[in-house]
Formats: structure tokens, sequence, C-alpha cells
């Protein structure tokens, strides 16, 4: 992923309480609009991997995965998520493969959790030339639609062991929306907490296709999660789908 903040301190939580759900909810919408257009074995990037949920999806199909993340914590629970796939420590803004790709992805609004567009421009750089000339690069972002939607929300799960809290917040005038993260573990007798904060930035579209233009792709395709995925909470989402000009 971006550093998607402190998401990493709670890698296996985030595994399973956020990452799963969310590949479940686009599966559908990936498999039957964007998977067709690339030939079966293709390599693909799974930019911003996360905890490889989506790298496991994938090669579980039979692609090539390489996963990419710069958090060690999301890698070492991807490792184990999906132990056909390749992956790879590096900073989305600035990272290179020794073989080009037939298709990019990059999802869970990882491209929200880059602060400003020269980051972004940054990251579609180089995933410009990560790509083979015929290659395709297909991301989610959440509009301002997305982060009202999913603002001011708090989210609670538990196990025996466990309890995981991550309360939501959206600053309209900022443009940023922050999750406070707290998790309490078990530790005999005793409870150990630990909080983080992931903050992520609203983009305009217009700005995000701008600089998929600067960094060499075709105008964009445009899918939005709820009516053309039919994606549960998929509000205020979209995908973009783009190739190299």
């Amino acid at each position: 992923m971006a550093d998607k903040g402190s998401y990493s301190e709670f890698a296996a939580y985030y595994d399973v309480y956020w990452a799963a759900g969310y590949l479940r909810d686009f599966e559908e919408g990936l498999e039957e609009t964007i998977l067709p257009l690339v030939p079966p074995g293709a390599r693909v990037l799974d930019l911003c991997c996360g905890t490889g949920r989506l790298a496991a999806w994938l090669s579980e199909r039979g692609f090539e995965v390489t996963g990419l993340d710069a958090s060690e914590q999301m890698l070492a629970v991807a490792r184990v998520n999906a132990p056909n796939a390749a992956f790879v420590k590096a900073d989305a803004r600035s990272f290179g493969l020794p073989k080009p790709v037939d298709l990019a992805l990059s999802t869970f609004d990882s491209v929200n959790h880059f602060a400003s567009l020269d980051d972004l421009e940054a990251v579609f750089g180089c995933v410009r030339e990560a790509l083979s000339d015929d290659g395709l690069f297909c991301f989610d972002f959440n509009t301002e639609e997305g982060f009202e939607y999913a603002g001011d929300e708090t989210y609670a799960a538990m196990g025996e062991d466990h309890v995981c809290v991550s309360r939501s917040a959206w600053d309209s005038e900022a443009g940023e929306g922050v999750s406070l993260l707290t998790v309490f573990e078990r530790e005999g007798n005793l409870w150990r907490r630990t909080d983080a904060e992931v903050r992520e930035y609203l983009h305009e579209q217009w700005d995000i296709e701008e600089r998929l233009e600067r960094a060499g792709f075709a105008a964009p395709r445009v899918f939005d999660a709820a009516d053309d995925f039919a994606m549960p909470h998929g509000d205020g989402r979209l995908f973009l789908l783009t190739r190299p000009r």
C-alpha cells in the first residue's frame, strides 16, 4: 500500500476486519469488467497491496502477481496469504520492476493516502514505466461523496483476545478524512492498548485525470463502484481504467 499511515501497526487486524471484506465487495466487478481485458496468465502488479488478499485472489486465477507495499508488517501477512505471489517492499512513488506488467491494480482507495497531487503524479509515472506498451492501469479512489458517506462512522470488532475500534471523521474544509484506530490486546490478565491515526486526502477527479495525462496515460474510462460494479457501500467511489498513450 501507500504508507497507509499506521495501519502497519495493526496488519493482522486490518487483514481480517478490513481487507477481506473489501475484496468480497469488489471482486465481482473486477472479474467481470477488468480481468477479461488481459490475457490468461498475465503479469499483474498489485500496487499498495497491503496484506495480499487481492494478490492471493489473482494468483488463484492463474495470474503472475507481484505485490508492492511500503509496510514490512503488511507484507509479512501478505506472504502468508499469497504464497504464490512475489512481494516487494518499496515506496509507490519511487519504484521499478525488472519485467513489464500487463495490468497494474491499486485498490481500497490507496491513492487517497497520498497527500499531494505531486505524489500521485510520481506514483503514476512509476506505474507507466512498469507497464507494457499495451498494459492497463486500474485504480479506485474516494470522491467527496465517499468521504461524506464514511465520515463520522464508528466500527468495532472483537475476538477472545482483542478488541478493535475505528472512528472516522471527515473535515470538508481541509479535504481530509481521519481514522482513529484503537486496539486492545489481552496479555495475561491485563489488556494492552495501541492507538494510531490514519489520514486520507480528497483529490478531485479532474486533478487526478490531469496528473494521469502528465504521466503518459490516456483519458480514463470511469466506473462507478455502486452502479457499474454493484459494490455494496460503494457510494462515492470511482474506478478509473487507463492505458499508456
